[in-house]
């Protein structure tokens, strides 16, 4: 299934690359889609990135773009089956994400923003009115307060977002016999090969490696080449 109906900057980039994607050139859809993410980025246009990816045999690519996708539509059902779907074709479980993270992520942070905004806009309306009209009532006064609590609340929620969505870096091996070494230099101890897929906690940036963290709890250093970011 692709995401067709979404507009792009250079949409007729974007429908070369669903024409791509439907004649079965997955592989040079995914490039297409992936050149056109240099220039902006939707739901849609990831998830038929991930798609394409997938079609072409790159769950860690695929794996990556479907969790950018989900970043920013946390509820879209085709994009959370399709993860899933890519999940058990890689044969890995997810990183486990902590109750805070999982409630937070219900929202974007595009609405989270909203919803701050929003918030904050009444609050200043109803001090106005307040102001304007000071025979407004206690009812205003009550509403007044309501709302400034609701701004405090929405505000400190989309600080605690963005704080996760920035420091909750996930990469994903691009393919089979990725090593994962003691020491970010090529020479040193391998611990162990990640398969295409396998996902990891990013932890720091060293040269040309990354220092990643696996479910299971083991630490190692792998090259940036050989992984695929949900925030690149």
């Amino acid at each position: 299934m692709l995401a067709v109906g979404t507009l792009h900057a250079d949409q007729a980039a974007f429908e070369k690359a669903n024409t791509l994607y439907k004649d079965g050139k997955h592989a040079e859809a995914a490039e297409a889609y992936q050149e056109l993410s240099q220039t902006g980025v939707s739901a849609n246009l990831l998830f038929n990135m991930g798609n394409a990816y997938f079609k072409a045999g790159e769950l860690g690519r695929a794996l990556a773009a479907y969790q950018r996708a989900l970043h920013l539509a946390p509820r879209h059902p085709d994009i959370m089956v399709n993860l899933r779907i890519a999940q058990r074709k890689a044969l890995t479980e997810p990183l486990p994400l902590s109750l805070r993270q999982q409630w937070l992520r219900k929202l974007s942070l595009g609405e989270w923003t909203a919803l701050a905004s929003f918030c904050g806009t009444l609050f200043l309306i109803l001090l106005t009115v307040r102001q304007v009209w000071p025979a407004s009532g206690a009812s205003n006064i009550l509403w007044t307060r309501l709302s400034a609590v609701a701004t405090a609340v929405a505000t400190l929620l989309l600080v605690m977002a963005v704080s996760n969505f920035s420091g909750d870096q996930r990469a994903f091996a691009v393919r089979d016999g990725v090593v994962v070494h003691s020491n970010p230099v090529e020479q040193s101890p391998e611990l162990f090969q990640a398969t295409d897929g396998m996902e990891f906690l990013l932890l720091e940036r060293s040269g040309d490696f990354v220092n990643v963290r696996s479910g299971n709890g083991s630490v190692g250093w792998i090259r940036a080449s050989d992984i695929a970011l949900t925030h690149p």
